[in-house]
């Protein structure tokens, strides 16, 4: 991941600014920074959105594709992720640098995914054991400023929130064979639900407290952290602990609150924006990546 090498000084500075609630940019312990959200910037996509959070800069990509259902879950479609970690976010991930990561938040996103209750896949199923829509979801760092889990997170959930699958018949002839029709109409689409799908909140211990949305600075004087995975009703689907400290039962259940509350917040945020971008509609201003 990206790192910054710091000074004892400075770790001092961030660490006792931390125990008195002052972060280095002013904000507080449970404070994010200005989270920039632009769907539909990809025009090649079923479903793509931007996300800007500090200089941590993500594009996420869906495309859907038709495939087979899997054996276990005949009548449900499926999510595959592919993290791609530019060489241009840091110089750290030039060559094979970045495969490590990639291969970690992929593996994250497909444990937030792994339950029923995130995306109704059964939407997915076009005949049952034979047809039913994939969804490829493309991630690319662009640049890594600190909290790439929570910036992920956030830009899936919009491109899923932004995504369009074409609505298809199954049509069967006298003999018994199947013919799938596709909608001429290109507003005749699918829209997922994605009122459930969770986004992380990444709580990192500094000292004897914890932030959210550390920058790379922060990230640096932090020697554990708690990935929680946290519903728009403030239910936590997943946990998992990163970084080579510990972490006490004690703080381990305060970090969990904070990441309900915080969580929660997050999604109001995020689904108003995403709604009001929608409606929108064509006259709504574009920024691209000219912006």
């Amino acid at each position: 991941m990206a790192s910054v090498a710091l000074s004892e000084a400075e770790k001092v500075y961030i660490v006792h600014g931390v125990q008195e609630d002052l972060r280095v940019d002013g904000r507080g312990c449970e404070d994010y920074r200005c989270i920039e959200v632009e769907t539909d910037v990809v025009s090649n996509t079923s479903g793509s959105a931007r996300v800007k959070l500090g200089h941590t800069d993500i594009l996420v990509g869906v495309k859907a594709e038709m495939g087979t259902p899997k054996l276990e879950k005949p009548n449900e479609g499926y999510l595959e992720f592919f993290v791609d970690c530019s060489a241009n976010a840091t110089p750290e991930f030039e060559g094979r640098g970045g495969d490590d990561l990639g291969t970690e938040i992929a593996n994250t996103l497909y444990r937030i995914f792994n339950n029923k209750s995130s995306v109704d896949l059964k939407t997915l199923c076009i005949s049952p054991r034979e047809h039913c829509w994939v969804l490829y979801v493309d991630v690319l760092l662009l640049e890594c400023g600190g909290n790439l889990f929570d910036a992920i997170s956030i830009a899936v959930k919009a491109a899923l929130f932004n995504t369009s699958i074409p609505r298809v018949r199954v049509l069967e002839d006298e003999e018994g064979s199947k013919d799938i029709e596709l909608s001429d109409d290109p507003y005749d689409c699918i829209r997922l639900s994605v009122e459930n799908v969770p986004c992380i909140v990444t709580l990192c211990k500094i000292g004897y407290r914890h932030v959210v949305d550390a920058t790379l600075q922060e990230e640096a004087c932090s020697l554990a952290s708690l990935l929680v995975s946290v519903t728009s009703k403030g239910v936590v689907t997943c946990m998992r602990k990163v970084g080579k400290g510990s972490l006490d039962p004690e703080s381990i259940f305060e970090m969990m609150e904070t990441g309900k509350r915080v969580g929660k917040v997050l999604h109001a945020s995020l689904q108003s924006v995403l709604h009001k971008e929608e409606s929108l509609g064509p006259k709504r201003q574009k920024v691209g990546f000219l912006g």
